[in-house]
């Protein structure tokens, strides 16, 4: 039996094949099925995808099959079929989208659960275009369509890895943390924060300057801080610049650029290219270092090549989001030097939930 860790490494090193010709469904994954090249609508790829990353670690987990209606009943006959809300990373997730009658025409592997009903896959002839039958091996994030699980009799499931020592540990904060007491922050083995600068309106977090000074008077490092975008052009890039540079005034501390609202997505990576350099660029120019956040989502697939290139990256990656760091999940790409590993921390000093970091 194979390891959910093999399943998952296997998945994602297919991520970027996609059919010669296009729209052909000709396919690596086919000719291995099938036993020869193949083309056409009656030979599309979604679970023969799913059945070829089994077949090259273990050769007897999966029914072969290239239908996922066969698939998702070959687990429920053998009682492994899983409700949404239960899953776990390894399981094949099933889908149903308007394309045909059947009650599911889709499928995938979960890389990464990030809640009950949102979930990172990696899934065989799909496009950010098109649900299925799209023509490539992709990772996608799915939030609907799910109609279910099948789960592997796989031989173990992830477990964490030690952590390494060199870690410095943080947290990010807005004003929705309400009264903080740095002090126990301190306490607690924390050594920096990052702050929220802006709003949306361009204004300052009503909790900033309080925040900025106890932390120093506690003894932590203000590490940055954020500026959580909505620009839809260069020119509000700009403005969003501006309006964090004012409220710095002077205090030169790292500013990162959060790209993730799915507003910004109807821009394609080009697009969100000329934004990232725009604000980046003017605050590089004011003299602040800068860098990016985003999740490993937007990282794969949204964040264009070439600024991964000379851009620091701090990027989000939950896992089961347990509030503990799982090395796991530790988001590994170029550029990438801080983590933020859970959004459901307790830390002495704050009421609630909050976002935890590592760096290094």
């Amino acid at each position: 039996m194979p390891k959910v860790e093999d399943i998952i490494k296997t998945a994602q090193a297919e991520i970027g094949v996609t059919e010669y010709p296009p729209n052909s469904n000709n396919v690596k994954y086919n000719t291995e099925y099938y036993g020869k090249p193949v083309s056409g609508k009656d030979y599309s790829w979604c679970c023969v995808f799913v059945w070829w990353v089994f077949k090259h670690q273990s050769k007897f987990i999966l029914k072969k099959t290239a239908r996922c209606t066969t698939l998702g009943e070959w687990f429920k006959a053998n009682g492994r079929w899983i409700e949404p809300g239960n899953q776990q990373p390894g399981d094949i997730a099933f889908f149903k989208f308007p394309t045909n009658n059947r009650w599911t025409n889709h499928v995938g592997i979960v890389e990464e659960v990030l809640d009950k009903n949102d979930i990172i896959t990696d899934e065989g002839n799909t496009s950010m275009n098109s649900d299925d039958n799209g023509g490539a091996v992709m990772r996608r994030r799915r939030t609907s369509n799910i109609v279910g699980y099948g789960r592997p009799a796989y031989d173990t499931v992830p477990t964490p890895t030690p952590v390494p020592k060199n870690y410095h540990y943080g947290l990010d904060l807005s004003a929705n943390q309400g009264n903080v007491d740095f002090n126990k922050v301190k306490t607690d083995g924390y050594e920096f924060v990052i702050l929220r600068s802006t709003t949306k309106n361009g204004q300052p977090d009503t909790k900033f300057e309080q925040y900025y000074s106890a932390a120093i008077k506690a003894g932590l490092k203000v590490a940055g801080v954020y500026k959580y975008s909505y620009a839809m052009s260069v020119a509000e890039a700009h403005k969003e610049a501006e309006s964090v540079i004012k409220l710095l005034n002077g205090r030169k501390i790292d500013i990162w650029y959060d790209l993730e609202d799915k507003s910004q997505l109807i821009l394609g990576t080009a697009g969100i290219g000329l934004i990232a350099t725009a604000f980046l660029t003017y605050c590089v120019n004011k003299g602040y270092n800068v860098g990016i956040y985003c999740n490993k989502n937007w990282y794969d697939n949204h964040i264009p090549w070439d600024i991964k290139q000379i851009c620091r990256f701090w990027v989000a990656r939950y896992g089961k989001n347990t509030g503990q760091l799982d090395e796991y999940y530790k988001p590994n790409g170029k550029g990438v030097v801080m983590w933020q590993f859970t959004s459901k921390g307790k830390v002495d000093g704050i009421e609630g939930d909050v976002d935890l970091n590592v760096k290094w």
